[in-house]
């Protein structure tokens, strides 16, 4: 093996390494940080009107949130408030954590 091929079996998995731990690579897995909050898009799983919450699944497998809508959460695609959401409805959650809650500050029906 010549000391290119010696170097790059090294230098590759370096990189990789150190672009994953700097945030540069994301996996497709995790929520997609925005200005103001986290976006996390999914299947609507759950809907609790009463307490404000809903449970969303990332579409594909992988991470269930639940959500705590309140009188700042805004509502687009045809929702208007937490009662308009209806089980595996599609949707865009813009959220903040809150101590133990994940806190909806917009969310989007896709149609």
């Amino acid at each position: 093996m010549s000391i290119v091929s010696r170097m790059s079996s090294l230098v590759v998995p370096a990189l990789f390494l150190a672009a994953v731990g700097s945030g540069l690579l994301e996996s497709s897995l995790e929520p997609v940080r925005a200005e103001g909050g986290t976006e996390f898009a999914g299947t609507i799983v759950s809907v609790d009107p009463a307490s404000g919450k809903f449970a969303v699944k990332k579409d594909g497998g992988g991470s269930r949130f639940t959500f705590v809508a309140n009188e700042t959460t805004h509502f687009d695609g045809g929702a208007k408030a937490v009662k308009d959401l209806k089980k595996d409805d599609h949707v865009t959650v813009l959220y903040q954590v809150h101590g133990s809650q994940y806190v909806a500050l917009n969310v989007t029906l896709k149609k």
